[in-house]
């Protein structure tokens, strides 16, 4: 088996076929070094293919092999019969995986503060910042030019990458990744008008991220007015979420890009978030609630179901209405039509 450095990690495509079940066809001496696509060029590379249209990509592709079904039949290439051969490609994707390492304990660059508390397992890179009263748990991770403001803390095992923020009063739980450029723990957006202008509300709370939560890239979480700003074990983020003061975000829940959550709407467990849906502010939405990609959740939601639309309405009522959205403009001519035949009908009883 190959080393832990990505560029050299490779396997026989008979040694994949043990480690990922299955029976090989074909030249089980080809070196896999890395994934591929159905689309790919790599004469190196393993694919997955499960439908007749991909199948057939993956044959006429410059890739070098291909995890199908079982029985698949003269297929031109190298490959692994598996039954479910998605799911044995997830599993190759973990054996490539290669995680984000520093070097050393604490980087001579790094700038910490003298109250600020480090278990000596932990790392801290070059150019990161861990402020006044700042602790950082065993085995944490604090990535290249990241900052650690005050009063937070870093929970055992937990990586922040580089040019991510903890700006103030964040705690994060164990086994968490906070994104490069994610910023937690700034100011929630609340002001009010004076008669004259607008004035800023002060959020002097915190933010607590429970453990198991990744956070993406560029992903905002601001901290509550008061009390808590609040993500709940497990639940998993996409780059460019935007997530306002006092939010309380159930247990394992998803989240994609561009979803925008507005302050002190509480969401229940399980719940998944398509691209670019959002939530207004002040709403409770049931465990087990889903929005397709572009919904927005103007009201609370009570029963758990999936959603779409803007108002969110559930998501065979949202489908029926598209459907007629579709045929508007020839129902109108019909109606224009309807009115000037009534309207004659009217002028021969006159």
């Amino acid at each position: 088996m190959a080393n832990e450095t990505w560029s050299t990690k490779s396997w026989t495509l008979t040694e994949l076929s043990q480690i990922l079940g299955g029976e090989v066809f074909g030249d089980g001496n080809l070196v896999i070094t890395a994934p591929a696509t159905a689309k790919s060029s790599n004469p190196n590379g393993l694919a997955f293919a499960e439908s007749a249209e991909y199948l057939e990509i993956a044959a006429h592709s410059g890739v070098g092999a291909v995890i199908v079904p079982l029985s698949t039949q003269n297929f031109s290439k190298p490959t692994i019969q598996h039954e479910a051969p998605r799911k044995a490609f997830g599993a190759l994707l973990h054996l490539f995986q290669t995680p984000y390492l520093l070097t050393e304990s604490i980087h001579p660059t790094a700038i910490i503060h003298e109250s600020a508390t480090i278990h000596p397992s932990a790392k801290v890179g070059a150019y990161a910042i861990v402020e006044a009263n700042a602790i950082i748990a065993e085995g944490a991770e604090i990535f290249p030019h990241a900052y650690i403001g005050e009063n937070c803390a870093v929970g055992m095992y937990s990586k922040v990458l580089p040019h991510a923020v903890l700006l103030r009063k964040v705690t994060l739980g164990s086994h968490c990744e906070v994104g490069p450029g994610a910023v937690l723990g700034h100011s929630g957006f609340g002001y009010y008008w004076n008669g004259e202008k607008h004035v800023a509300i002060p959020h002097v709370g915190g933010v607590e991220i429970q453990d198991h939560v990744d956070i993406g890239a560029l992903t905002a979480i601001d901290r509550a007015t008061a009390d808590n700003t609040t993500i709940q074990e497990g639940s998993k983020m996409d780059n460019l979420v935007q997530i306002a003061h006092n939010v309380d975000l159930g247990a394992h829940s998803v989240l994609a890009s561009q979803v925008g959550i507005a302050g002190s709407t509480v969401i229940g467990k399980g719940n998944v978030s398509g691209g670019q849906s959002g939530y207004a502010a002040h709403l409770v939405i049931a465990d087990g609630v889903s929005l397709a990609g572009r919904t927005a959740a103007l009201s609370s939601i009570e029963k758990p179901g999936v959603y779409g639309g803007i108002p969110a309405m559930p998501i065979r009522e949202y489908r029926r209405n598209l459907v007629v959205q579709k045929e508007l403009g020839s129902v109108m001519q019909r109606l224009k039509e309807l009115e000037k035949e009534v309207e004659r009908l009217k002028g021969e009883l006159s």
